[in-house]
């Protein structure tokens, strides 16, 4: 059985570029970089020049860098950075803003924090997932010490306006620091800090075909932030331990695979054709996040189809080799389901209903056309089963 696979938006194949590159850097590059001899200095010039390709993807300077091992590190390196480097006296005082609709690995740390006393604002958003602007600058004031937002949410797809939320920060506090996990839009959304004005973002390698176990954040420079591990010193001494090498230009060759402009134009042709295809095979379709193409991601959707239960259409296309999701793979395991849904006033039958399907720079004509025969033809006979009760 040939597999269809749609959920990209929880991880991705390698791409091969990427797996040759790694398999050469394995054999040539497996020096410590912090080594004084010729070759741990090539392969700390080696880490360097990945450090500056992922630079420029973002607009950033190649010391504002950080690697990581992936996005949840680099979103808890930022937040709890910025936070645990506020003197007490100041903490005791201060309060911190994220958006009702955060991935799982911002928004458990802010509950972690609002669990131990701190004073958390969780600003609400629209039917879309746009963010309430109005209710952001309310929240926002001299105390605010923190505001992070994510950039592209992983099942929605919306692309939340983060030049317009740093003017609206900044003007109320300008030592404010703003955070966004953009590990969804990274290379599939244009960013740019500098445009942005955003003091960090996350970013990881697997969601853009690189390897898992390897990720980044941009911090702004001049921002400080408190290391969550000590040792060798190693990325400014903001996150010691032997560089990923490997891992590290996986990500580099990732970046550069999605560079091609053609790898978005034709995932944006997959999500159009999908929306069509739902909406003439089944009807009853809900498609969630922006009506507008300019305020969401090509690479992710998510769709309530009336009168299915997401879950069961997943394993039913599963059995015959389509691979899609319910939502977000961080959130399965958690006794919490439809946060999203419920965030954005989705009624329970159209949360029940909800799958969500992604593309990645690996995708093909060939997965997305069989993919979707499958979906539509399970989900008719799940219907049809349904009257019956």
């Amino acid at each position: 059985m040939k597999i269809c696979y749609l959920d990209n938006a929880a991880t991705t194949r390698v791409h091969p570029q990427v797996f040759s590159r790694m398999t050469t850097s394995f054999e040539t590059d497996y020096f410590n970089p912090s080594a004084m001899y010729q070759p741990g200095l090539a392969a700390q010039k080696t880490v360097a020049q990945a450090r500056q390709t992922i630079a420029d993807a973002v607009g950033a300077k190649r010391g504002e860098m950080i690697f990581t091992s992936g996005g949840s590190e680099g979103d808890s390196l930022l937040i709890r950075g910025i936070i645990e480097n506020v003197r007490p006296a100041v903490l005791k005082q201060a309060k911190i803003v994220t958006s009702a609709i955060e991935h799982p690995a911002v928004r458990d740390v802010f509950r972690d924090y609002e669990q131990r006393g701190m004073e958390v604002v969780w600003i609400p958003v629209n039917a879309e997932g746009l963010v309430d602007l109005d209710a952001l600058e309310k929240a926002v004031d001299a105390r605010t010490i923190l505001v992070s937002v994510i950039g592209v949410h992983n099942e929605l797809g919306v692309i939340q306006p983060l030049a317009k939320m740093a003017r609206i920060i900044k003007a109320k506090n300008p030592d404010c620091f703003f955070h966004s996990d953009f590990v969804q839009g990274f290379m599939k959304v244009p960013v740019d800090v500098r445009q942005t004005a955003v003091d960090g973002l996350t970013l990881c390698a697997h969601k853009i075909n690189g390897p898992k176990g390897v990720g980044a954040v941009y911090l702004r420079e001049g921002r400080r932030i408190r290391p969550m591990i000590l040792g060798g010193g190693q990325e400014n001494g903001l996150r010691s331990g032997t560089e990923n090498v490997q891992g590290i230009v996986g990500f580099e060759s990732a970046v550069k695979v999605w560079q091609d402009p053609a790898v978005m134009v034709r995932i944006g042709e997959y999500q159009q054709y999908v929306a069509q295809i739902l909406t003439d095979e089944l009807g009853g379709v809900t498609m969630l996040g922006p009506a507008a193409t300019a305020d969401r991601s090509p690479a992710v959707m998510s769709v309530a189809i009336k009168g299915i239960r997401g879950e069961v259409l997943l394993h039913a296309a599963e059995a015959r080799g389509v691979y899609i999701s319910t939502g977000s793979a961080c959130s399965t395991h958690k006794k919490e389901k439809h946060g999203m849904q419920k965030a954005i006033g989705l009624g329970r039958d159209k949360a029940e209903g909800t799958i969500r399907i992604s593309f990645s720079a690996l995708t093909t004509w060939e997965e997305v056309k069989t993919g979707m025969a499958v979906i539509v033809a399970e989900a008719q006979k799940l219907r049809k089963f349904m009257r019956r009760q």
